[in-house]
């Protein structure tokens, strides 16, 4: 390709956005931040179906529980959302849903499956002695000791600027 060849080229792609010629697709991220504060903690870049799971030591039960997320980016441009897929642990006990999803028991876990609930934040009061973790995917991104302690955190899902 000649100079003019190349120039065309760099012209093309640098107008189209521009005007209008090519679809942006925005960039998602998934944030933890305080809630009152909105100071952030942590973001990472999320696509559409990602699983974000955590897990934590349930302060009554002091054992595992795990809850299954899934991105939902919906394509009419309204907000990004969480929705809670499954949640895993070992005690079924009050406050527990009975009627949702579906329930399956297997190597001394309860799982609730096809639970389906949207969620536009997750809040709950962090604790070190909950043995907190999140994972984005396969990869853990955060773990108990690097969110501030007896802080109200929350996870959202947003659109980049």
């Amino acid at each position: 390709m000649g100079h003019f060849g190349s120039a065309v080229a760099v012209a093309v792609l640098v107008l189209a956005p521009a005007l209008g010629c090519a679809a942006q697709v925005p960039e998602h991220r998934v944030v933890l931040a305080h809630q009152r504060t909105d100071e952030v903690y942590a973001e990472y870049e999320v696509a559409q179906g990602a699983v974000i799971t955590q897990t934590w030591i349930h302060s009554i039960e002091l054992s595992p529980w795990t809850d299954y997320y899934r991105v939902e980016i919906p394509e009419d441009g309204s907000e990004p959302h969480l929705v809670l897929a499954s949640t895993e642990f070992e005690e079924y006990g009050a406050g527990m849903p009975l009627d949702e999803g579906d329930v399956t028991f297997g190597g001394g876990r309860i799982r609730i499956d096809n639970i389906d609930r949207k969620f536009d934040t997750i809040s709950w009061f962090h604790s070190h002695k909950a043995e907190y973790e999140l994972t984005v995917g396969d990869r853990v991104r955060i773990s108990a000791d690097q969110l501030p302690d007896r802080e109200p955190i929350e996870l959202r899902i947003e659109t980049a600027p």
